[in-house]
């Protein structure tokens, strides 16, 4: 009987490790105000948002949040800088059908707050929200705001789906969304000002430029070698290769840029679904100096490329790839395409251009840019100053801001 009590009081303890939030509400850290528990809820966590994470989850601690961020899939080195845990995780339905995070209803059950994705692809996130006044104290949405993408591939499941997430949103403690104007459209739509507020999704803008200061003129004249670049003036395309990224409308436009711009070349990092097909339509065009450079998250590698760069070039789908783009003082030249992400919201008249879905008109415009060196040089500068407005710290600064203020813990802490 001693041996069992003491296996259950070793387990009670080791669940009290793994499940910190639900164990620690109301705990004080050494002299200093109650820890406010908080649960992010992720299906993945992409590599780009490993330092926003480890960020967010430091200052958290010293505004008294303690933050554990759970997902699906190990997020890889070096996930150990935030407080992580990975649930085993199984798709339920037909095909892939929905997904399901195996133990997270027990895990963030107790939290003080609960920052939940809008998807509902994740079947632990509508079912948590419904039971949610027993689960956490405040719920809180972060997404996109709006869906720019369902908005161009309508069908009636795509309906009723954006019909619920609209119909959760507004039964919620409030909503963070990833730039103004996905804020926008929730405050014309009827969500009270005081509960949705922008934070401005980004990447490490710093950690990016840390990096790539470290890259070396050798290093640079070795990659201009080993890719034979010689004195070409060079084009960017970062992103994953699938079709709404437009890639071969922007193979198309590079031939006949080189009709005017012999020494142009490109590059292009990311890998996918298209990859194949798109090497394929390299040859049929017969482009010189085109190279398919793989999928790269190495910071000094990237900063390699990005710094070899003139211009960002991404016709279809814009996403974070504008900001890292800014980093380096890359303007970015796209479309109006209509499915573009909300950053697609940072692209001014200063730091890129937007042209038509014209192949000609879009090759034009690169070629008079890469003609107009003070023009080039002005918008350079221009992107340069973007990117330093949308630097990490003040993204995280903002996150935190909106958890504090919709969770009513700024309210409370001033004593009303």
């Amino acid at each position: 009987m001693e041996k069992i009590v003491h296996v259950i009081k070793q387990r009670t303890e080791e669940a009290a490790l793994m499940i910190p939030n639900a164990v620690t509400v109301g705990r004080r850290e050494a002299g200093s105000r109650p820890m406010r528990t908080v649960s992010i809820i992720q299906r993945e966590i992409p590599h780009y948002r490993v330092p926003f994470f480890s960020q967010l989850s430091a200052q958290g601690e010293r505004e008294g949040f303690r933050i554990t961020v759970f997902s699906a899939a190990d997020p890889g080195p070096p996930w150990n800088e935030f407080r992580h845990r990975t649930l085993h995780s199984r798709f339920v339905g037909p095909g892939n059908g929905g997904l399901w995070l195996q133990g997270l209803t027990e895990a963030v059950t107790g939290s003080d707050i609960i920052v939940a994705p809008q998807e509902l692809q994740c079947l632990n996130v509508p079912y948590l929200w419904a039971r949610r006044r027993k689960v956490c104290r405040s719920w809180i949405w972060w997404w996109h705001g709006y869906n720019f993408q369902a908005a161009q591939r309508a069908s009636w499941s795509l309906a009723v789906n954006e019909s619920a997430k609209r119909f959760m949103t507004r039964h919620a403690d409030g909503l963070i969304t990833y730039t103004e104007s996905g804020a926008d459209y929730w405050r014309r739509n009827g969500m009270p000002v005081e509960r949705v507020r922008p934070y401005y999704n980004t990447i490490d803008v710093e950690g990016i430029r840390g990096a790539a200061s470290k890259v070396s003129e050798e290093e640079l004249a070795e990659a201009r070698a080993t890719l034979e670049l010689g004195r070409a003036r060079v084009l960017l395309f970062s992103g994953r290769l699938y079709a709404e990224k437009r890639v071969d409308f922007l193979l198309r436009a590079f031939g006949l840029l080189q009709q005017g711009e012999p020494d142009a070349a490109l590059l292009i990092i990311g890998d996918g679904p298209e990859r194949k097909k798109l090497e394929g339509l390299r040859e049929e065009l017969k482009l010189r100096r085109v190279h398919f450079l793989g999928a790269c998250t190495d910071p000094g590698r990237l900063g390699v490329y990005f710094r070899l760069a003139e211009l960002l070039v991404i016709p279809g789908l814009v996403g974070l790839a504008i900001v890292h783009g800014y980093a380096f003082g890359l303007p970015l030249i796209t479309t109006d395409y209509p499915g573009h992400s909300p950053e697609i919201e940072y692209l001014t008249l200063e730091t890129g251009v937007m042209t038509k879905q014209n192949i000609e008109a879009y090759a034009a415009v690169i070629e008079t840019l890469l003609k107009s060196p003070d023009q080039l040089k002005l918008m350079r500068a221009a992107a340069i100053r973007a990117g330093d407005r949308l630097g990490l710290a003040p993204s995280v600064a903002r996150f935190l801001m909106a958890i504090r203020h919709f969770s009513g813990y700024d309210r409370n802490e001033r004593g009303g």
